[in-house]
């Protein structure tokens, strides 16, 4: 099912890439210098786009401590010193592969943010799915992602930037929608909802899906509901209103 893939690989970037850094380290892939033979170019971008393609591979299967740098950079035809001229060591390279990834999820995590219409269909959403977390992170081995302070501090950068942004801006339309209650900072629910994450990240390793998310609803959903305003007249008023009838 398309939702459940979407919500699976959402639901893993967005609880691992919360960790309170602030280094953004920002790659740029540069073009290939001119070289005298043309053809010998467009081999060797041919084979860097090999080694971007069979390493996202390897690091979204393998994690870090896991990822077979020299076996990569062997299995795309490149030499060593290609690699390493244009993308540094391993680390650099994990980092530039990590934007990548990020980049690519990007697009379609803000569109399927943006085609929510109302709190309720969220909650909704999240009530309706159903999967073994423990399955899920043999599939995907990248808790070590956050064992190096260096990559840690450029995915939860990229997150405030990016994903972070896109919620946000997701919040403040529901706040302007009356779905969401308003007299509260967007930032300050963003960060609430990021905490909510991280604890059902916690209970999932020991307990049902489906519990975890019906107890978290109860909890979020009066914590996000606007706040309902209740008209009292004081005793005085009550008096005045009296005598004019």
């Amino acid at each position: 099912m398309q939702s459940y893939s979407y919500f699976k690989r959402d639901f893993l970037l967005l609880n691992y890439i919360i960790i309170l850094c602030y280094t953004f380290f920002d790659f740029r892939f540069e073009g290939e210098k001119m070289s005298k033979n043309r053809g010998t170019q467009k081999k060797t971008t041919a084979k860097i786009n090999k080694l971007i393609d069979l390493s996202k591979v390897e690091l979204l299967n393998k994690g870090i401590s896991k990822f077979n740098y020299e076996k990569v950079i062997k299995d795309s035809g490149l030499s060593k010193s290609t690699v390493y001229q244009k993308f540094g060591k391993k680390e650099d390279f994990i980092i530039y592969l990590i934007k990548i990834i990020l980049d690519e999820w990007y697009v379609p995590f803000k569109k399927y943010v943006e085609n929510f219409k109302s709190l309720e269909e969220i909650l909704e959403y999240l009530s309706n799915l159903n999967f073994d977390l423990d399955t899920i992170l043999r599939e995907y081995p990248i808790d070590d992602f956050f064992l190096s302070k260096r990559i840690s501090s450029f995915i939860n950068d990229y997150f405030y930037q990016t994903y972070g942004k896109a919620i946000i801006d997701k919040i403040k339309e529901f706040q302007k929608l009356g779905e969401v209650r308003n007299d509260i900072d967007a930032r300050y629910i963003l960060e609430f909802m990021i905490s909510v994450t991280k604890g059902m990240v916690l209970l999932l390793k020991d307990r049902n899906f489906k519990e975890v998310v019906i107890n978290y609803r109860k909890l979020i959903e009066p914590a996000l509901k606007p706040v309902k305003t209740k008209i009292t007249n004081v005793k005085g008023d009550e008096d005045i209103n009296e005598k004019q009838r």
